[in-house]
């Protein structure tokens, strides 16, 4: 059961094989390498982006780069770590942007960059699908579902040994997000997504 995620998981595979190749199985996803040197879209830092409009990153109108607020990319090799893995998603975010929406993007225009943040704002509708469509992106491109089966294999076999009907701890299942982020570079909100979405341990 995935959702009707198919296409999307389809499309972020492609993606993987296209610009990580051999070095898919290297973690966490360095996203600012595929953007750079594989994608080449100009990175520009933007001063106070997430303060004055409540987002890390952003394409360019034209798709051709990639906002992103300027102390969040100054932090990014030695930043708090929650502070890299957010960056991370958001960047792999508008990457899901990049693959599955451009067609759409290529017809609305904005006169300022007020206008154009503002479309972010928006939560219900079509925007609402939008977003949740780059989120699956993100999340299936960082936490390759055979990494992430791997993760859970390992942490089944132990539990399953000291304790019965372990899947039905929510402890557990938070404890084993907790210690998987990291090796991923995402925080245990996405781990515990993942789970659901690929339907290896659904909450309950």
């Amino acid at each position: 059961m995935n959702g009707g995620w198919s296409q999307i998981w389809a499309d972020v595979e492609q993606f993987r094989l296209e610009h990580l190749g051999s070095q898919c199985t290297a973690l966490p996803v360095d996203v600012f390498t595929i953007v750079e040197l594989k994608l080449r879209l100009d990175v520009i830092p933007f001063d106070d982006l997430a303060a004055k409009y409540q987002i890390d990153a952003a394409l360019t109108q034209d798709f051709r780069g990639m906002y992103v607020d300027a102390e969040s990319y100054i932090v990014w090799e030695k930043g708090p770590v929650w502070k890299q893995n957010r960056l991370r998603f958001t960047v792999a975010h508008e990457l899901g942007h990049f693959v599955l929406h451009r067609e759409q993007a290529s017809k609305l225009k904005f006169s300022s960059f007020d206008q154009f943040a503002a479309q972010f704002k928006g939560s219900g509708g079509p925007r609402y699908t939008i977003e949740q469509e780059a989120n699956e992106f993100a999340g299936r491109l960082l936490v390759p579902i055979e990494r992430l089966r791997a993760c859970y294999d390992e942490f089944a076999a132990k539990a399953s040994t000291i304790m019965p009907n372990w899947r039905l701890s929510d402890d557990l299942r938070t404890k084993f997000a907790e210690s998987a982020g990291p090796k991923f570079g995402v925080n245990a909100q996405v781990i515990l997504a993942r789970l659901d979405r690929e339907d290896l341990w659904p909450s309950r």
